[in-house]
């Protein structure tokens, strides 16, 4: 492997790695530059789910924390809530509640991000493990997905590029 190879996997692990960044836009990206596609499908994938799994952990620990301190100074500021917040939290405990974990974790890498998905999964009371399970599955079927798309050349239109 060169050292371009090289430096191209690591661009695309942390760009996977990268919160305002999914591992199924990078890794497109990354063999539309030129790398090999099971490498930078890999490497996309692993720095997806390392700051997933980080995220979950980390969710899980201040979830505790707030809990805590939320029965120690006794519950939130009604005046400190901002109402468009509170709507997005409505939403997604929404998705949650009728359609549960699965569709938090299909539709995080395509649309909210697979680090909030942890964490809001985590803050709605679904344990850390069981968030990194579901959230990490789908991250691995949809960067294979678009990995394979991008090396055959396909778009998601369906017409070639």
């Amino acid at each position: 492997m060169t050292y371009g190879t090289l430096a191209l996997l690591l661009g695309v692990f942390l760009g996977g790695a990268a919160p305002w960044l999914e591992a199924i836009v990078v890794i497109p990206g990354g063999i539309l530059a030129g790398g090999p596609a099971v490498p930078v499908i890999a490497a996309g994938i692993v720095g997806n789910l390392a700051t997933v799994a980080a995220a979950a952990w980390f969710g899980e620990r201040i979830q505790a924390w707030w809990i805590n301190r939320r029965s120690t100074r006794g519950g939130d500021d009604p005046a400190r809530t901002d109402d468009r917040k509170a709507r997005r939290r409505e939403r997604v405990e929404r998705i949650m509640r009728r359609w549960g974990l699965p569709a938090l974790a299909a539709l995080g890498p395509v649309g909210l991000g697979t680090q909030l998905s942890a964490v809001i999964a985590v803050s709605l009371g679904t344990t850390a493990r069981a968030a990194f399970a579901w959230i990490g599955a789908s991250t691995v079927i949809w960067s294979v997905l678009a990995g394979v798309l991008a090396a055959t050349g396909m778009s998601i239109a369906g017409v070639g590029t």
